[in-house]
């Protein structure tokens, strides 16, 4: 009986572990780009679950304060999500676009995978940032290395991308890259010297977005120059 209960224990501290470590990570990233509510929720039910059925079960021991604990953790975890959609509010609620970018935005790197939400940040970003005025628009894609079939989809999604930039008056090169989608956006944008970053929020990672971290996070928290996330 007591094996049981420190396993349970374990069990719950593994997984408690990981949410102050991702309040902390969303503190500092100041936006709900890369954050699944959804997910948060599930979790939140799963431990309500999961001490019902202590109650249910009457058994009441030392476990129940763990359940607790990282019930805290999550708690955390929402008030940081909260506060981040506020200030996601008051961004955008804000002064122009123009107005927070620097004046002299010369360099333009546009993130795109083909899925509706980078078409979604392209076509905001032409609309309100002047890309006619950057001296150098790129559509950039990434491929996973040695996937013929990522490889293809990449090319496919530069290319509607280029053909939906072309529609609104702006020129651009393309380039596709293979390796870790965040690593190789921030790695182009240095070696680009990009004044600019545009990518949507949550692309065609799936369920990787949740257990990994999103792409759009992971660039937005390495790159030094502004990034636009479009939700």
């Amino acid at each position: 009986m007591v094996l049981a209960q420190i396993l349970e224990a374990a069990m719950l501290v593994c997984f408690g572990l990981s949410w102050p470590l991702n309040a902390y990570k969303n503190y500092k990233a100041r936006t709900t780009a890369g954050t699944s509510w959804q997910f948060i929720l599930l979790i939140t039910l799963g431990y309500f679950a999961g001490i019902g059925a202590k109650f249910a079960s009457g058994s009441l021991n030392w476990v129940l304060a763990v359940y607790f604990l990282n019930l805290v953790f999550l708690a955390a975890n929402w008030v940081v999500y909260f506060r981040n959609c506020a200030l996601d509010r008051a961004r955008l609620a804000g002064a122009t676009l123009e107005a927070e970018l620097p004046a002299n935005v010369k360099s333009v790197i546009v993130a795109t995978d083909g899925s509706a939400a980078s078409l979604d940040a392209l076509s905001f970003a032409a609309k309100s940032v002047d890309l006619k005025r950057a001296d150098r628009v790129e559509v950039l894609a990434v491929a996973a290395p040695g996937n013929a079939l990522s490889a293809q989809r990449a090319e496919k999604a530069v290319a509607l991308a280029k053909e939906s930039l072309s529609e609104l008056g702006v020129s651009c090169v393309s380039e596709v890259k293979l390796g870790d989608a965040a690593a190789m956006i921030v790695q182009e944008s240095v070696d680009r010297q990009a004044d600019l970053v545009v990518m949507g929020s949550r692309g065609l990672s799936g369920m990787s977005s949740l257990l990994l971290g999103s792409v759009s996070r992971t660039v937005t928290e390495k790159l030094a120059c502004p990034v636009l996330v479009v939700k």
